[in-house]
């Protein structure tokens, strides 16, 4: 991370503010190279992959597959080609035949280097 300061309008590179003195002029930080490593998710791990059916909103019925995925905790990991809007309820369905179809809440996605890593809080009545 570059922290840089203001100074008459131009950018003093040389001059780097740590501590209580950071806030004491104006500063832009710099974040180069942003590297999202996901965590490590344990729990199961069912076959194929699943599709969130979208339940409410303009993108009511609008369809996102998930793979790479996760089941821990009463929430669902995984990897989508695409963005999902936090906070958009979905239906749940999955490739794995075993698996029931539930409902859940979009509680991240946050874009990766393979995707976006997408976890859905699982409605608690079917978590469990």
């Amino acid at each position: 991370m570059t922290t840089l300061t203001i100074t008459e309008q131009n950018l003093d590179q040389e001059q780097l503010i740590t501590g209580p003195e950071l806030f004491k002029s104006p500063t832009i930080t710099v974040v180069d190279g942003l590297k999202i490593m996901p965590r490590s998710i344990e729990g199961e791990a069912p076959a194929g992959v699943a599709t969130l059916f979208r339940l409410a909103g303009e993108e009511f019925g609008r369809m996102h597959q998930l793979n790479d995925l996760r089941v821990h905790d009463g929430r669902l990991h995984g990897l989508s080609p695409e963005p999902i809007e936090v906070g958009a309820l979905v239906t749940i369905g999955w490739e794995d035949s075993s698996q029931t179809a539930c409902r859940g809440v979009v509680a991240m996605s946050l874009r990766g280097s393979h995707g976006w890593y997408v976890t859905v809080e699982l409605d608690s009545a079917l978590a469990a």
